[in-house]
This record gives C-alpha cells, sequence and structure tokens, in this order.
C-alpha cells in the first residue's frame, strides 16, 4: 500500500500532465513534495500560480532562485513565523504549512497589459476541484488560510456557498467539512494585494489589523 506521501507525489504528476482546460497554462516543472508539510496542521489557499513561482521552481512562495518570493511569501512568512511555521526553504527549524490552489494552472493575464491574472472561470474550478479536495484528504489538516477574494470566494462557491469576502472576513474560524475531513476556516487578503476596508462601526481596518487578528485565532486553534 502507497503511503500518503507518494499518493501526494503521484498526484501531482497527473496534475502536471492535465489538460483538462483549454485557457490556462499548465505549470513547466512538475511540484514538488515537500515531506514536512505532508502532514501539516495548516494548510493555505490561494487563488492559482501566478506566471512565476511555483510553475517553475516547483514549490510554493520559492522563486527559480529557490529563495523566497518576495513581497508575497516575505509578507506571508513574518506571520507564520508567529505561529511556529514557516514557507522559506533554507529554515529547517519551523513547521512547515501545506500550500495548494484552487485552480492548479496560471489563467495568464487578465486583459492584453494588466498586471492582474485573470480569475479562474467556473468550469475551470470545477475540473480542479477534485485535485485539491484529494489533496485536504491526504494532509488532513486542521486549519485551512484562504488567501485572497477570489480564492476565497471561488472555494466557498465550490463547497456550495454564496459568501462574500467581507463576510467570510468575519466569519473567522468557522468549522467545515470536505469529504471526511474537518476544518476551522480562516480568510485573508492576499498578501500582495492592497486591501482596507470600513466596519459597520464606521472603523478602518487595515490588512495588517486583520492579518494580526486571524494568525492570533489560528494560534488558538492549533492548541
Amino acid at each position: 500500500m502507497m503511503s500518503n506521501k507518494q499518493i501526494l507525489r503521484q498526484l501531482y504528476d497527473e496534475v502536471h500532465c492535465c489538460r483538462c482546460c483549454p485557457d490556462v497554462e499548465a505549470s513547466i516543472v512538475p511540484r514538488q513534495l515537500d515531506e514536512r508539510a505532508a502532514s501539516s496542521k495548516v494548510a493555505l489557499m490561494a487563488q492559482a500560480p501566478s506566471k512565476s513561482g511555483v510553475r517553475k521552481s516547483g514549490r510554493h512562495w520559492i522563486g527559480e532562485d529557490g529563495k523566497l518570493r518576495r513581497p508575497g511569501g516575505v509578507i506571508l512568512d513574518k506571520h507564520l513565523r508567529g505561529i511556529g511555521y514557516t514557507v522559506n526553504p533554507d529554515d529547517d527549524a519551523l513547521k512547515r504549512p501545506y500550500t495548494t490552489n484552487v485552480l492548479h494552472c496560471w489563467t495568464g493575464r487578465a486583459r492584453k497589459g494588466s498586471k492582474r491574472d485573470r480569475r479562474p472561470a467556473r468550469d475551470e474550478l470545477l475540473a480542479c476541484k477534485r485535485w485539491w479536495r484529494k489533496e485536504l484528504e491526504l494532509v488532513r489538516p486542521g486549519v485551512l488560510i484562504l488567501l485572497g477574494k477570489p480564492a476565497a470566494e471561488s472555494f466557498s462557491a465550490m463547497i456550495g456557498e454564496k459568501v462574500s469576502f467581507s463576510a467570510l472576513l468575519d466569519r473567522q474560524g468557522e468549522t467545515i467539512v470536505i469529504g471526511e475531513v474537518e476544518l476551522k476556516r480562516f480568510t485573508l487578503p492576499h498578501p500582495t494585494a492592497p486591501y482596507r476596508r470600513q466596519k459597520n462601526d464606521g472603523t478602518i481596518e487595515l490588512k495588517s489589523d486583520i492579518y494580526e487578528a486571524v494568525f492570533r485565532a489560528v494560534a488558538s486553534a492549533l492548541r
């Protein structure tokens, strides 16, 4: 019988060969298994690979040079360290989170000349759901952190919810079930995206405030 790590490696190869969606660009190299993350209690989920990063390095948050990507990886790593985790490949002292996406291929740019990536279409998300669902069932994390509005809303849609990003920011630590896996869901703005919002009481909540509050709550959930 294959171990979970062996199944994950096989899964990554299958994802790399998948050509279900005609309007996306597959990764250049297969994703590498981070064995220290394969049974992590924390999972991160973003929208999709960017043009570079994991598509070219095989590792999430890592560039072609093998270093932590700036600014997103650095910002995220700063907060992860507060709960004893890191995405820095040069640090073997801390635990690793497991990272995946709601879509495993790059969508390309939103339009010609744009610096933003296109948001995944519903049929693309449906085609990719089987991959990340299998990942979560194999890793069995206790905490899932959704990074960014597209990832948060797309994931929620794929599990049968219709919830806005703003509403998800107010529903931190909710329990959700994926297959036989029970997770505490947390939601954050993407580390590279500017974000601020006006709360119901008229106060302004900055992205840094959200990160600090959510990671405190994640630390409590992991105890």
